[in-house]
């Protein structure tokens, strides 16, 4: 992903979230997340940018599975419980059943 994608308020939102709730579990990879926060994905070595982005590869869907288009960071958690679809996506599917 390009440096542009990993960039914002929305996604420093997204990347302290992924620390208060232990997923990146107190390990090198925490401590690469928290440069991030700080100082920039594009501050990072090249080596940091490719532990990074695999650590939080997990955590991240690109479109949604139902209408395709790009889940943004503010719905990154609930899409990774919904299995990958993008808030109204995973609300019409809700509709669907009732």
């Amino acid at each position: 992903m390009s440096d542009q994608k990993y960039s914002g308020e929305e996604f420093n939102e997204f990347v302290k979230e992924l620390i208060e709730n232990k997923r990146l579990n107190g390990s090198k990879e925490e401590g690469i997340a928290k440069l991030v926060i700080d100082k920039g994905f594009e501050s990072l070595t090249d080596k940091q940018k490719f532990v990074f982005e695999e650590s939080i590869s997990h955590y991240v869907f690109g479109d949604c599975k139902r209408c395709g288009l790009e889940i943004p960071w503010s719905e990154m958690s609930g899409a990774e419980d919904n299995g990958g679809l993008c808030s109204w996506c995973q609300q019409l599917g809700r509709n669907d059943k009732d």
